[in-house]
């Protein structure tokens, strides 16, 4: 199976000097922001990992709104110092992953591969207030699934597993869900890796905004 075409987007030759190789194996290609669109059709099935210290504002506009006009693409953003509200930004405009430029070379790869996998990338501090933003821009009559008229992907689940993600859906983290519902963070895990292959959602965040979309 042929891995996704890799790109580099900035403009900090050390930076991209140690991504080449950290990455050599995905056989990375840098390109410019300005390219983007000269080259959709090479670079919409890919994945971009974008040095946003590096770019000017316009800049990193230009590919949050290719990204938003290509979902299928993979966005990671790499910043030099990570904050909250910059993370949940990039993430909220889109990424797939935030992250530090500096992480290891493991540690990269493994943002690679785990964002490949349909996951999110991010501090899991980060991802629950991101979250409870996503929660607090939905009226209060939806933060919870009302399970005795769930959609379609939402008819499979169990009674235990509706508790579970009734309480999640009120931004708890995997700990208060075991409080809330008397139960072991280890159980919830196993109930939420169900609900996410019952619905068909890639993380928590995603799961949110299908609570929102069929509670609207």
């Amino acid at each position: 199976m042929d891995i996704m075409k890799l790109f580099f987007l900035g403009n900090r030759p050390k930076v991209l000097e140690r991504w080449f190789e950290l990455l050599v194996d995905w056989q990375p290609e840098v390109i410019a922001c300005s390219e983007i669109s000269s080259k959709l059709v090479e670079v919409k099935n890919s994945i971009l990992l974008l040095h946003l210290s590096s770019v000017d504002e316009k800049d990193a506009q230009l590919i949050f709104r290719f990204k938003k006009d290509n979902p299928e693409c993979i966005l990671i953003v790499c910043t030099d110092v990570p904050n909250e509200s910059e993370g949940i930004q990039v993430l909220q405009s889109g990424a797939n992953g935030y992250t530090n430029t500096y992480v290891t070379g493991s540690l990269l790869t493994e943002v690679v591969k785990t964002v490949l996998r349909g996951d999110i990338w991010a501090g899991p501090e980060l991802l629950q207030k991101l979250l409870k933003r996503l929660l607090g821009d939905m009226p209060a009559t939806d933060r919870k699934v009302d399970t005795a008229e769930s959609v379609d992907c939402f008819k499979g689940l169990s009674s235990r597993e509706q508790d579970v993600l009734s309480v999640l859906t009120t931004g708890a983290s995997n700990k208060e869900i075991a409080r809330e519902l008397d139960i072991t963070e280890r159980t919830v895990k196993a109930h939420l890796s169900s609900i996410f292959k019952k619905t068909g959602a890639n993380d928590r965040v995603s799961l949110v905004l299908m609570v929102g979309k069929q509670s609207s």
